[in-house]
């Protein structure tokens, strides 16, 4: 069986492009790293952004692991040079925000080539899944990929269709017949303070 951990980046700051974590993304990476330590992982890739290597980091730091990069784990917005905000910080009379908030995340990136986003999420999931068979790989992307990938092995109509926690961990496993199960979503117990490392 193989295991795949599918990570949210941390909150990064707002207005920058390409961003760095902020410092409250920052410590959800630490704790993040501390709780995942636990395990026994194999493989460590992670996106391009910014956001993403510095979410990986604490992890690269604890488990020795060097995260390769895989371009095809990137989010959807992959135009930089448009100063990021995340979705959350974004004005209440936005229509993304007014979406958001109601939960109908699907009409939070209207303009999308879906098909060509899907491919590339599955591309992706399949590139690391083909290269370590029977290992515990863990990917920190982003929530649209995480989104599009589960969406696709649960069969659902809409490829976005939760809102992933920041440094959250989804994940999903190949059985040896080759089928991907889901396993998880949302993991955020490294988050809540009794449970958080100091």
């Amino acid at each position: 069986m193989t295991e795949l951990l599918l990570i949210r980046h941390g909150l990064p700051v707002a207005g920058v492009y390409d961003p760095g974590l902020s410092p409250e993304g920052a410590a959800q990476a630490e704790r993040l790293a501390a709780w995942l330590a636990r395990e026994d992982i194999d493989a460590l890739y992670v996106s391009p952004f910014r956001r993403a290597r510095e979410t990986a980091a604490p992890l690269e730091r604890l488990t020795g692991l060097t995260a390769t990069v895989l371009d095809d784990l990137r989010e959807w917005d992959t135009d930089v040079s448009q100063p990021y905000t995340p979705p959350e910080q974004i004005n209440a009379d936005d229509p993304r925000s007014v979406a958001l908030a109601e939960g109908r995340y699907e009409d939070f990136v209207p303009d999308l080539d879906r098909d060509a986003f899907r491919a590339r999420a599955l591309r992706a999931m399949e590139t690391m899944l083909a290269a370590h068979p029977g290992e515990r790989i863990a990917a920190v992307c982003h929530g649209g990929i995480t989104n599009t990938y589960l969406a696709t092995v649960l069969g659902l109509p809409r490829m976005f269709w939760f809102h992933p926690g920041y440094t959250s961990v989804s994940r999903v496993r190949r059985m040896p017949g080759g089928r991907i199960v889901p396993h998880s979503v949302n993991e955020t117990a490294h988050l809540v303070a009794e449970h958080a490392v100091a």
